[in-house]
């Protein structure tokens, strides 16, 4: 979300004022503004009038068609949360104010965001009924003046101006229902479907189709106050669809933990920590030595493959403690296209995190209240076993209550509750789905997670991890636990 515009009106069609470069210094709201525009632009391409995007030019983002060498523009102001009666006129107001700036330049303004408040609603629904119903009406327009009355009676209610409410009929338009967009991985469905439904790509298969989305904001972000053309935007999308074609064209990456051993495949990059773990005495490393410098050297090693192209399986070999597996999952999410095979014994075929989910996934959850002011929740994870018990003593230990203990199972617990990478595949995408109902519910930003399962299954876990805020990692050490690496998502 920007910030609301300032008052000043002298510089309302200057694309360096503060109103127009609040996004571009700032940077707030970008994640949802970029996921917006980028999961618009499989829609806007079918569009042969579409002609360029530019984002942060006069405010958030401003759409050019061009059809018959003549120029159309749309403005679009993202919100990331319920707009308010207050907000949507301070919005009215600014658009005005561009329009006066640059006169004639803008012919539709629109407001989209997740959801307008319950005064709100009823100008939305009313205003979007007025417009659905004047093309019946367009040879006895005075058939919906009764109407029209009603819909300027609602805004009226919430002090707006005549000249408000004539500029709303004429320019402005609402979308509400953008909540999938505060996700990554709700937009990247979103983004997938539409881009499945684009001719050019409507016979391609998903996993083709999905790297799109991570270039796509990675360059959309990378552009505030650039203009993308529709060439430029179609090029990237080709690209990243293409480079699928070698999506199996894999690296293979060694991670020594308790051991430094031999794998094969023979290794593409190899990290070695052993340094920092000792086997003899079980003990792992630090949350100093986890956040400064093993799970920076994971990043590192993330941009070293990106630079060699579209490659986005890696073969993952080595002995490693569960925090590393959730920690090298985050590093390389399931959103970003990243598919890892992992050997995962007894099973006698390699665990991939791109296996079709177990279908109707019975995902057990248990919910234990602890403190109403607690600022944070503890999750357990009880795969192997039930660490309820040692989990709650642990905490109890710290003297730091959680808003609630949450423990999440698979159907049957023991050696054999995760029959394969399907059933891995599905509570990791199950887990995260929960976790983050409960974060929104109980408005949360912090989870104190604690592991016990296949170590696959941590690094499909850490995949999904993405847009649920900080995630502290514990390591069991007998007799307890010891915080290791700490996850911002």
């Amino acid at each position: 979300m920007s910030e609301p515009p300032s008052p000043r009106t002298n510089a309302s069609g200057s694309l360096v004022s503060p109103t127009a470069m609040g996004g571009i210094v700032g940077g707030k709201g970008f994640d949802f503004q970029t996921r917006y525009a980028v999961c618009h632009l499989p829609l806007w391409l079918q569009d042969g009038a579409f002609h360029q995007i530019f984002s942060e030019g006069t405010g958030d983002i401003d759409i050019r068609y061009l059809q018959d060498g003549k120029s159309t523009r749309k403005h679009i102001q993202t919100k990331d949360h319920e707009v308010s009666p207050s907000e949507f006129k301070e919005v009215i107001e600014a658009f005005r104010r561009f329009d006066a700036g640059m006169p004639g330049v803008y012919q539709q303004f629109t407001l989209a965001c997740p959801s307008l408040s319950a005064q709100l609603r009823p100008v939305e629904t009313s205003l979007a009924r007025l417009r659905g119903a004047k093309p019946f009406y367009d040879d006895a327009a005075s058939a919906l003046t009764s109407t029209k009355d009603d819909v300027d009676e609602r805004m009226r209610k919430h002090e707006l101006s005549n000249e408000q409410i004539q500029f709303i009929h004429e320019k402005v338009f609402i979308e509400v229902g953008h909540g999938d967009l505060s996700h990554d991985e709700r937009a990247l469905e979103l983004f997938v479907a539409r881009l499945l439904s684009h001719p050019e790509f409507a016979t391609k298969i998903r996993a083709m189709v999905q790297p799109a989305y991570a270039e796509l904001v990675r360059r959309v972000g990378a552009s505030k106050g650039i203009v993308m053309d529709k060439a430029a935007i179609e090029a990237v999308i080709r690209s990243a669809v293409l480079g699928t074609l070698s999506q199996e064209a894999s690296v293979t990456v060694w991670i020594h933990n308790w051991t430094k051993e031999k794998f094969e495949p023979s290794a593409d990059y190899e990290l070695d920590w052993t340094a920092s773990f000792d086997r003899a005495a079980r003990r792992v490393p630090l949350s100093d030595t986890w956040n400064n410098d093993l799970v920076p050297q994971l990043d590192t090693l993330r941009k070293q493959i990106m630079t060699i192209g579209a490659v986005r399986t890696i073969q993952l070999r080595g002995k490693c403690a569960l925090s590393s597996g959730v920690a090298i999952g985050a590093t390389f999410p399931a959103v970003g296209g990243w598919i890892f095979e992992i050997p995962q014994p007894p099973a006698k075929e390699n665990w991939r995190s791109d296996a079709a989910p177990t279908t109707g996934y019975a995902l057990q959850v248990e919910i234990v209240e602890g403190r109403s002011n607690g600022t944070d929740l503890v999750l357990g994870l009880n795969i192997r076993g039930d660490g309820r018990q040692d989990v709650i003593r642990y905490i109890e230990q710290t003297g730091v209550a959680p808003n609630a203990f949450v423990f999440m199972s698979p159907p049957n617990q023991g050696a054999q509750s995760i029959g394969g990478a399907e059933d891995a595949c599905a509570m990791a995408r199950a887990v995260r789905e929960r976790l983050g109902e409960i974060l929104k519910v109980r408005q949360l930003r912090m989870t104190r997670l604690f592991f016990y399962g296949p170590f696959a299954l941590s690094v499909f876990l850490g995949q999904q991890l993405t847009s649920i805020g900080q995630i502290q990692l514990f390591e069991y050490q007998d007799p307890g636990y010891v915080p290791s690496c700490l996850l911002r998502t």
